[in-house]
């Protein structure tokens, strides 16, 4: 997955943006049965990053790390504060419905473009999750 990731990056001369995942199983093991959690803490986030960042480095390619902050309840549209339930999103201000996956994505992406043209800001100080709280506040 690591080598496709870079070389998708490579042809279109694009930068690789990823969610910065620190801590996740400690937050997702409590929103998870207990029958699942075997399957679930057999996940490698820092592996396949490890893996992305090496090839990456290799390939002359830049990893940025995104702050996960409000990415998957932030309409990727509108940027619009919309509701998400399970895996589907959506956005009560533009009416956008996807998969809440999906809209995170686009929000990652979107925030690591910002990174890279606006390198002033760093994955804590982006934009991104300060609207989406001014939004919610």
């Amino acid at each position: 997955m690591s080598k496709h990731i870079v070389e998708q990056a490579k042809e279109q001369q694009q930068a690789i943006a990823l969610e910065d995942l620190t801590g996740i199983r400690d937050r997702t093991n409590r929103k998870i049965r207990k029958s699942r959690r075997g399957m679930h803490n057999t996940w490698s986030f820092y592996q396949l990053r490890a893996y992305i960042e090496y090839k990456a480095a290799r390939a002359g390619i830049e990893v940025i790390p995104v702050n996960p902050a409000w990415t998957s309840q932030m309409c990727s549209n509108c940027w619009h504060i919309g509701s998400r339930s399970g895996v589907h999103f959506r956005c009560s201000n533009c009416g956008a419905e996807l998969h809440a996956d999906v809209n995170g994505a686009v929000n990652i992406a979107t925030v690591g473009a910002a990174l890279v043209t606006r390198p002033e800001y760093s994955p804590l100080q982006c934009p991104l999750p300060q609207r989406a709280a001014e939004a919610a506040g």
